[in-house]
C-alpha cells in the first residue's frame, strides 16, 4: 500500500461543534493548517491558519469582539470574510485575504471541504440525523492517531479484526468466520454480516442484557474519503432484526499532518437512553476499543514506513471492503490530480 496523499475534494469532520468557540483553534487537515473559530453571531469559520503577510500561524492571534482576527506577529487584520482590513503600522490596507474554507455544521458535527469550493456539494454528507435525535443518545470524542488515514479505513471496513484485537470487548470468533457481502454505489462502499446464534461479545451482553445466544447485524457505510458509520442491531436470537438493540457508530477519518489522523467517533443508541450509568459504560469501551486500534495501527504504521519497496501484500476475502475503499480513495485522488493538471495545462487554440 502506497497511498498517503490525500484527496481534498471530499468532506472530512473538521470539529465537533463544541470543541469550537471564540478561541481560536487550529487543527491540521489533509497538510494544511487550520483555524476554526465562531463570529460574533456564532456562526463558524475556518481559515488557512498561514498569515499570508509571513505565514506566522493565526491561531496564535487574537480574536475581536466584532469577529476581526489579528495577526500577533506584525498585526494584520481580517474580517469575518477574511478580507484584511488593515495592519497597524500603515494606513493604507494591504491586498491580502485569507483561505476560506467551505464548511457544514450539523447536528453537532463540522464538516470541512479542504479542497475546490467549486466542488462542495453537501449532499454528499451522510445522513446524522441520529446525533440530535431525541429518540437516541451518544458520546464523542476524538482521538489522536499517528498512523496514515488509509490504515484506519482498511481497519474499519475489514472488521474481522474484532476477533483478535478486541476479544475482550466486541468480538468473537463468530466475527472472523462470517463472510460479508460488499455493495459499490459509486464512490460509496458498504458491507453486512449477519452472526445468527452466536455467543454474546461481553459489551454487548453488558449493554443489552442479553445472554447467549444472540443474533449481530453489523452494517457498514464508507463515504469516502473520511467517513465511515456502522449500523449495529443485537437481539435475542429468533428476534426480528428490527425489533433488536439499535446502536451506531460514525468514524471521521480525518488526514492531519503527514502520516497522522483525527480519530473523530460518535457512539449512539435508540434505548435506556436515560441510563448515564450505562452511557458511561458504553464510553469507556469505545475508548477502550479504540486504543487497542490505535495501538494496531501505530505498530502498522512503523511497518509500512520503513518499507518504502512496498512488499507485496496478501489479501483475503475478508479484505474485498478494504479494498473496494482503497480503489475509490485512490480513484478519487486521480481525478484530482488529472484536474490539477489540466488546469495547469494551456489550451490549445481552436483553428480557424
Amino acid at each position: 500500500m502506497t497511498l498517503t496523499q490525500h484527496v481534498r475534494n471530499g468532506w472530512y469532520l473538521g470539529a465537533w461543534s463544541d470543541d469550537v468557540g471564540r478561541t481560536l483553534t487550529q487543527r491540521w487537515i489533509t497538510d494544511v493548517p487550520v483555524c476554526f473559530y465562531r463570529l460574533p453571531d456564532q456562526t463558524v469559520t475556518a481559515v488557512e491558519d498561514r498569515c499570508p503577510h509571513r505565514k506566522y500561524p493565526l491561531s496564535l492571534g487574537h480574536l475581536d469582539d466584532e469577529g476581526t482576527l489579528q495577526c500577533d506577529y506584525h498585526g494584520y487584520r481580517f474580517d469575518g470574510r477574511g478580507v484584511c482590513v488593515g495592519v497597524a503600522e500603515q494606513a493604507d490596507r494591504p491586498k491580502a485575504a485569507l483561505r476560506r474554507f467551505p464548511l457544514v455544521e450539523r447536528e453537532g458535527a463540522i464538516w470541512i471541504w479542504p479542497g475546490d469550493p467549486e466542488l462542495a456539494d453537501e449532499s454528499l454528507l451522510p445522513d446524522t440525523s441520529w446525533l440530535t435525535d431525541p429518540s437516541w443518545t451518544h458520546v464523542h470524542g476524538v482521538v489522536p492517531l499517528k498512523a496514515r488515514h488509509m490504515l484506519l479505513l482498511e481497519n474499519l471496513l475489514d472488521l474481522t479484526h474484532e476477533t483478535f484485537l478486541h476479544p475482550t470487548s466486541i468480538g468473537n470468533a463468530a466475527v472472523a468466520a462470517t463472510p460479508i457481502d460488499v455493495t459499490v454505489d459509486g464512490d460509496r462502499v458498504g458491507f453486512s454480516r449477519r452472526m445468527i446464534g452466536i455467543e454474546a461479545p461481553p459489551f454487548y451482553e453488558k449493554s443489552c442484557g442479553l445472554t447467549s445466544p444472540v443474533d449481530r447485524w453489523q452494517d457498514g457505510d464508507f463515504y469516502p474519503p473520511g467517513i465511515f458509520v456502522l449500523n449495529i442491531r443485537v437481539a435475542a436470537t429468533g428476534t426480528e432484526e428490527p425489533d433488536g438493540f439499535h446502536m451506531k457508530v460514525l468514524y471521521g477519518m480525518t488526514p492531519g499532518r503527514g502520516n497522522e489522523t483525527h480519530d473523530f467517533y460518535a457512539l449512539g443508541r435508540d434505548y435506556l437512553i436515560d441510563d448515564q450509568e450505562l452511557t458511561r459504560f458504553q464510553h469507556e469501551q469505545q475508548l477502550a476499543v479504540m486504543q487497542e486500534d490505535v495501538d494496531a495501527l501505530e505498530a502498522q504504521e512503523i511497518m509500512y514506513a520503513t518499507d518504502p519497496g512496498g512488499t507485496a501484500e496478501s489479501s483475503i476475502r475478508s479484505d474485498l471492503a478494504a479494498l473496494r475503499g482503497r480503489r475509490a480513495v485512490a480513484k478519487m485522488l486521480a481525478r484530482e490530480q488529472r484536474a490539477q493538471q489540466d488546469a495547469r495545462t494551456p489550451h490549445s487554440r481552436p483553428s480557424v
